[in-house]
């Protein structure tokens, strides 16, 4: 198999994955659990596991001091930051759908700093993208909802963040490994917000065990498979298009909520939802014409 379809493959996966994050935090919400502690948990979580596959293995180092990866982590957990704050404003629908808007950010990017091309694929995949997002969203029914200008601009700031970290990403993966990275964002994360929130570290001791293992979940198959998968089909296929396919993390997770939480879906997120798959399918195929 070439590496480019390779990296088609790890960034599907990435994204599959990536989708139960939302699954399994609306069963940690359901539990009572403030969102500050939740994101708190995931780091956490996320350090212990890696740092005991990275014990064993000894496959990679623990962390790297690269300006490129320190920035990583820095934008990583400033999107989680912002996309907290969001939610406050705004439906966690509706800022997830606008922090996934980053593709379009990430492709512009990628032209100015490493003079990557902006084919066809890549255009008529953002125009379908977009649509399928603005479908999805329900921006379009008058007024179905009034938004906060405030809330608007975190969610905004979240995508602009989260795509400079995809970006950063292309460059990190050329000097130091996938696990490496992961580890070192995600324990900068927890620096970071312990510092932030300082009384959830202590709220941590008080977690009941179910609570615990959800956060466990959500740092294994929502946080560490979905990090290294993206990095590594990043590192095979560039930040532009890897973030272009990588959207179709909204149509599996709405597609996981229908059997799993009994959430109904709308003939209008179902449009938005084929607008998003196909244009995942144009920017494989005609990607590869190219």
């Amino acid at each position: 198999m070439s590496d480019r379809n390779q990296g088609f493959i790890l960034i599907i996966l990435s994204a599959l994955f990536y989708s139960t994050l939302g699954i399994l935090g609306k069963y940690i919400y359901n539990t009572g659990i403030e969102m500050s502690l939740v994101i708190l948990l995931r780091f956490f979580a996320t350090i212990i596991l890696l740092g005991l596959f990275l014990l064993i293995s000894r496959k990679e180092p623990f962390l790297t001091f690269s300006p490129a990866v320190l920035f990583q982590g820095i934008f990583f957990v400033a999107t989680a930051i912002f996309y907290f704050l969001a939610v406050k404003y705004l439906s966690a629908d509706l800022a997830t759908i606008i922090l996934f808007a980053h593709p379009a950010l990430v492709a512009v990017l990628a032209v100015i700093f490493y003079h990557e091309k902006i084919g066809t694929a890549q255009i008529i995949g953002l125009i379908l993208a977009l649509l399928g997002l603005f479908s999805i969203s329900g921006l379009y029914i008058e007024g179905s909802m009034t938004l906060s200008p405030l809330g608007l601009i975190l969610a905004i700031l979240s995508a602009v963040v989260y795509g400079i970290y995809v970006l950063l990403g292309q460059k990190s993966v050329k000097t130091d490994g996938v696990w490496t990275i992961t580890f070192t964002v995600a324990l900068m994360g927890l620096v970071i917000l312990t510092i932030i929130f300082p009384r959830n570290l202590l709220a941590l001791l008080s977690i009941t065990p179910y609570q615990l293992l959800l956060g466990f979940a959500m740092a294994f198959l929502g946080t560490i498979l979905p990090v290294v998968l993206l990095l590594k089909g990043v590192q095979k296929l560039g930040s532009s298009i890897g973030s272009l396919i990588s959207i179709v993390e909204i149509p599996f997770t709405l597609i996981l909520a229908y059997p799993v939480l009994g959430e109904v879906l709308t003939s209008m997120q179902v449009v938005g939802t084929i607008l998003i798959v196909i244009s995942t399918i144009t920017a494989i195929t005609i990607k590869k014409r190219e």
